[in-house]
């Protein structure tokens, strides 16, 4: 018996061998060409699985995350496509195929919960929030702090009232570009800390609460964007946009 099973532990190891060989035989960039031709030649869903490979490889890459939606969607997978077009532009906001994308899936799900109206120029100052990625806005926030620190040095060594007047137009002037790069950063990354999640099965009941026996609210369909507040075992408190909230289980939607 023991030689038996010494034999069987060395014939896995040779297994385990011969399998990691082959997976170290294709580097990401490797997979990413194959992945691409896949789908060129309308392979969509071999397409699919090499892009899920890559990401398993640990790397969050919007290109990736990006494909694998339009793969997804080729298939008619709306979850799936809904969800990697809203990762890849967690990384990269600024991709407006991804946007343009996003917004094609999303006008193809069933559910249409209406949004709460949103006044124009705070609309208009969210969306050019939304191109901007976390890292870019915190430039911006460092190249203002940074003007704002040099003019109040200046300021402070002016020897002559009038250039102590025109140094101090333009802090105040800096120190406002300050504040609105602070408040800029912290609902950049507000935004993108926001827990979100899609719905991934064709159909699922929301519940007034985190089992089954619990009554049916509403009824929410693949593609759902759902916000996420609450987690217990096996299930998720969710919300609408509409305010409609209720508890589904967690198994059936995937986070942002």
């Amino acid at each position: 018996m023991n030689r038996r099973f010494a034999r069987g532990a060395l014939a896995a190891l040779a297994l385990v061998a011969i399998d990691l060989r082959a997976a170290r035989a294709s580097t990401p960039e490797e997979l990413f060409a194959k992945a691409n031709s896949s789908y060129e030649e309308g392979r969509f869903e071999e397409a699919a699985d090499t892009y899920g490979t890559i990401l398993k490889y640990g790397l969050k890459d919007p290109r990736v995350l990006y494909n694998l939606g339009n793969a997804s969607f080729k298939l008619g997978r709306l979850g799936p496509a809904i969800l990697n077009y809203e990762r890849a532009l967690r990384i990269d906001p600024s991709d407006l195929e991804a946007r343009d994308n996003l917004q094609l899936a999303r006008a193809r799900i069933r559910d249409r919960a209406p949004e709460a109206e949103i006044p124009f120029p705070i609309a208009a100052i969210q969306g050019a929030l939304q191109i901007l990625a976390p890292d870019r806005m915190a430039v911006l926030f460092l190249i203002a702090w940074v003007a704002a620190s040099a003019l109040g040095g200046s300021f402070l060594l002016a020897r002559t009232e009038t250039r102590r007047q025109a140094l101090g137009y333009l802090l105040l002037g800096g120190a406002t570009l300050v504040l609105l790069a602070g408040l800029g950063l912290f609902v950049t990354v507000r935004m993108n800390l926001e827990p979100v999640g899609i719905v991934m099965q064709d159909r699922v009941d929301v519940r007034s609460g985190p089992a089954e026996d619990n009554t049916i609210l509403f009824t929410v369909h693949e593609g759902t964007r759902l916000q996420l507040h609450g987690r217990r075992e096996g299930w998720f408190q969710v919300s609408l946009p509409n305010a409609l909230s209720g508890w589904i289980p967690s198994a059936s939607v995937e986070a942002v």
